[in-house]
């Protein structure tokens, strides 16, 4: 059995923009979810979309259509952390 896991989307939009943002996100019915992860020194938020397995394609044609409307920029996706594997336990 093959695992999967969300994809992940990096976008920046302005600190103004968030709202439209997500109502626009939220009239697309579970298309993706988005957390904040902050604010730089010019306001621009950086946000991080997660989406499902197979649902890429979607979301990239909705933000092409939403960049019509508000000013938004798909960031590159930094590497995932590597994660140690925990030790085995040792059998006495």
């Amino acid at each position: 059995m093959t695992q999967t896991y969300s994809e992940r989307l990096y976008l920046r939009v302005q600190r103004a923009d968030v709202a439209f943002f997500r109502f626009s996100l939220e009239a697309q019915d579970g298309l993706a979810l988005f957390t904040s992860l902050g604010a730089d020194s010019e306001g621009r938020m950086t946000l991080l979309l997660r989406l499902a397995p197979g649902a890429r394609r979607a979301v990239l044609h909705w933000l092409a259509e939403l960049g019509k409307e508000l000013p938004l920029t798909v960031l590159p996706i930094p590497p995932r952390p590597s994660r140690p594997l925990a030790p085995k336990p040792q059998s006495s």
